[in-house]
């Protein structure tokens, strides 16, 4: 592999540190087998459990019906309440959440710290101006970005997924990749890309959204429009199979090192 090859996986690698994700090829999890079996079973204990709960309440109500001068009072039992899934909406829905992420990427490749800053909910959490430039060396530009905008659980909140071609340097096609963010309304009542830690109950809602169909299409749109890029352009294609062997070396590394401790 050409050296300067090496030094783009390099350096896209460790990209992919930090707020904003790079996906260059996004694929869905499905759910294992055992998982869903584990799922069942945690349902019938959870039914059986309620049904324990409703004929107690039930013997309880006779034994008071039996007993003179006792009036049964009802007891009523509380109904779970399900949090709200939205839909994705396109580009153009909420078009301040637009300038947002068109001023965070034009900051990352023009290594504007302040602009970045401004964009994040914990400007401390922005990358320094050093670290930008070993990230973005090698790319000349993010194009074509469109927001994919979902409604989190909290009012103010959102689910923002940004679709973008990067275009690197001595490569003539731009290579599509999908970018998750959360999205929060700030103190000073305008929207910033999220850099904290997330609570727990939202993190799980943040996470559970991967497995909603419009986001599963927005998944298989990307993949598709990856697979003609790379088919069009050779040195695409032989750059974006050397990232995936090092991912796959690197995860081999991981799994045997957890193994021997």
């Amino acid at each position: 592999m050409k050296l300067k090859y090496k030094k783009i996986i390099l350096l896209t690698t460790m990209s992919t540190m930090g707020i904003g994700i790079l996906t260059l090829s996004v694929s869905q999890d499905r759910p294992k087998a055992e998982e869903q079996a584990a799922t069942t079973m945690f349902s019938a204990e959870v039914v059986q459990d309620e049904n324990v709960e409703d004929n107690e309440t039930l013997r309880m109500a006779d034994e008071a019906l039996a007993t003179p001068g006792v009036t049964a009072i009802p007891t009523e039992i509380p109904t779970p309440t399900s949090v709200p899934v939205y839909a994705i909406e396109q580009e153009g829905a909420y078009p301040e959440i637009d300038e947002l992420f068109a001023s965070y990427y034009s900051a990352k490749n023009n290594q504007d710290i302040d602009t970045l800053k401004s964009t994040l909910s914990d400007p401390d959490k922005a990358e320094s101006e050093e670290q930008l430039q070993i990230k973005t060396e090698y790319i000349e530009d993010y194009r074509n970005i469109k927001t994919y905008t979902k409604k989190s659980m909290i009012e103010g909140t959102y689910i923002v997924y940004v679709y973008h071609e990067i275009k690197f340097t001595s490569i003539n096609t731009p290579a599509p990749g999908l970018s998750k963010f959360y999205v929060i309304t700030g103190e000073d009542n305008k929207l910033k890309i999220f850099s904290g830690d997330m609570d727990s109950d939202i993190k799980a809602y943040y996470d559970d959204r991967k497995n909603d169909e419009d986001f599963i299409a927005l998944v298989e749109m990307t993949d598709e429009k990856s697979k003609k890029a790379k088919e069009q352009d050779e040195d695409l294609k032989n750059f974006w199979e050397s990232i995936d062997a090092m991912a796959s070396s690197e995860n081999s590394e991981n799994s045997e090192g957890d193994s021997t401790e």
